[in-house]
């Protein structure tokens, strides 16, 4: 099974092939808000330099969010659009599940995935739903974990500085590059998914309306 998936949920975005769970190609951008520029011209020459073509895919995968708003918007598009015209099916995954599969349990550590929601507040998991919480209340959801937490997903970088301070240096210990979510990882957990969709059903994931909607709202 041949699977294209495709990650725009942040400032980031990336584009992967998998065979059989196997990566065969990833391309990973991080320059911009150039989404909507290059993520087809991405996807094509990724194809066409591993030897396949859209016919070649059997499904497609793509992250939900929370995340950017017009990332997902790009990525949601450019999927469903696919999936339509060649009757594919798609696994559509949320960007903290996709985040937190990216590492394997380390005993004795907590591991959050959090997304940088603005205003104070993250993306975080409560139980199997998805809400915005202020960053202070997560800290102190997280106390009990002190030095024993591992935040990931930009909201560990956009809080730094708070976080390393009430949860502990070991925190926000994990490199840049681990903060971003990857399409290799969604393609693997597609790989594995029984919840495939037609393209009709799958919708991104706004927890709330986009800055823009709320100021115009006031």
């Amino acid at each position: 099974m041949k699977i294209l998936a495709v990650e725009t949920s942040g400032k980031t975005f990336s584009v992967a092939l998998n065979e059989n769970d196997i990566t065969i190609a990833s391309c990973y951008y991080d320059y911009g808000n150039i989404h909507s520029e290059m993520i087809i011209l991405v996807i094509e020459r990724l194809l066409k330099d591993t030897g396949n073509t859209f016919n070649s895919i059997d499904k497609f995968a793509v992250s939900t969010g929370p995340g950017s708003f017009t990332g997902i918007r790009v990525g949601m598009t450019a999927v469903k659009t696919f999936a339509q015209i060649l009757d594919k099916p798609v696994t559509a995954i949320d960007t903290l599940t996709i985040l937190e599969k990216s590492f394997v349990k380390i005993k004795g550590t907590k591991i959050v995935s959090a997304i940088d929601a603005l205003r104070n507040e993250v993306y975080v998991k409560a139980g199997r739903e998805i809400i915005t919480k202020n960053i202070d209340s997560f800290i102190k959801d997280s106390e009990k974990y002190k030095n024993e937490i591992l935040v990931i997903g930009n909201g560990a970088i956009v809080y730094k500085e708070k976080l390393s301070k009430e949860l502990g240096k070991y925190s926000v210990s994990l490199p840049y590059s681990m903060h971003i979510p990857k399409a290799q990882v969604l393609a693997t957990l597609a790989f594995y998914s029984t919840k495939d969709e037609i393209y009709a059903k799958i919708k991104p994931l706004y927890i709330r309306r986009s800055w823009a909607e709320e100021t115009n709202r006031k």
